[in-house]
């Protein structure tokens, strides 16, 4: 049996996509995200899978000993863990992992659905190139947030992480047979475009806050607008250097221009890009029913916790 582990946005679902068109395998799908990887991997591994893929997904702090030691027990089983992904790994995950007998493809200069095209072969010679092609040029241009390929801003908004997983599935089974649109796409797109111009009209509550000479903003989430559209939007607003998009469950997603705050989340357990990255931290009981009432509380708190790891805010 086989397992695929892969992020919950579109290069997630899509490069898991792309893997099963490329090699005809399948498996049971799980989404995860960074905060929640150690968990996934439990689950997984009680299952006794003969072999894991993991897609757009990096292990942090707090995930990657467990990780090795899931590795190291599909090992001992006959089984095997590869792994594809195109974030920030420190030298000595990839290392222990690599010894723990997983099999890595880590490769930053493309996104995840690029690293499947560009490490995999096809197992039959029938590939449609021109969708490989158009899937990674649109899915990568939307996730590195290049917007060089007219189907990307179109694929940004196909998949978001308030989605369930039955939608998530749908996306998967239609990329994975070859499709790259259908109609319930072009909908589902449409639809999300009309909410977010409604969201984005409204008025925003904002917290702005210096950090190192470092101009932060602290905005909650919005379910009907994507996290990097929303920070964007705050950013031109408010002039800020790093956008903090939180929410009361303690998720936090981080975008900047110029500062690096990969190394921010990943003081905070979480991990990422340069530019983009993200966490979660733990929300006292006190603000979580304050934040229900008065949204500056959750936003105050946050600030409070950013402002607590000023030494890991710095620019590029």
């Amino acid at each position: 049996m086989s397992c695929i582990v892969t992020h919950t946005d579109i290069d997630g679902v899509a490069a898991a996509a792309l893997y099963t068109y490329l090699t005809k395998e399948s498996g049971n799908i799980v989404f995860a995200e960074p905060y929640n990887l150690k968990k996934v991997m439990y689950k997984v591994h009680k299952k006794r899978p003969r072999k894991v893929i993991v897609f757009d997904l990096s292990p942090n702090t707090d995930t990657i000993d467990f990780v090795i030691g899931v590795a190291e027990l599909l090992r001992e089983r006959g089984g095997s863990i590869t792994w594809f992904d195109h974030h920030v790994w420190d030298d000595e995950w990839v290392e222990r992992l690599s010894k723990a007998g997983a099999t890595l493809y880590i490769d930053r200069s493309t996104c995840a659905t690029g690293v499947v095209a560009r490490y995999v072969k096809p197992s039959i010679s029938s590939i449609n190139r021109k969708f490989v092609t158009d899937l990674v040029d649109g899915v990568c241009s939307a996730d590195l947030w290049r917007f060089e390929h007219p189907m990307s801003p179109f694929f940004m908004r196909l998949v978001r992480r308030r989605d369930d997983d039955e939608w998530r599935l749908y996306v998967y089974n239609t990329l994975s047979g070859g499709t790259i649109w259908t109609k319930e796409f072009e909908e589902k797109v449409a639809n999300r475009f009309t909410e977010e111009v409604e969201e984005l009209s409204r008025p925003m509550q904002v917290e702005v806050f210096d950090v190192n000479g470092i101009r932060i903003a602290v905005v909650e989430k919005s379910e009907k607008v994507e996290n990097s559209i929303l920070a964007t939007r705050v950013m031109s607003l408010v002039k800020a250097e790093i956008v903090a998009v939180a929410d009361r469950s303690g998720k936090i997603s981080l975008r900047s221009r110029g500062v690096n705050v990969r190394d921010l989340a990943l003081a905070l357990g979480g991990g990422g890009h340069m530019q983009a990255a993200g966490a979660k931290i733990d929300l006292p009981i006190t603000t979580r029913i304050a934040s229900i009432l008065r949204t500056k509380a959750l936003l105050e708190h946050v600030g409070r916790v950013l402002k607590e790891y000023a030494d890991y805010i710095k620019k590029l």
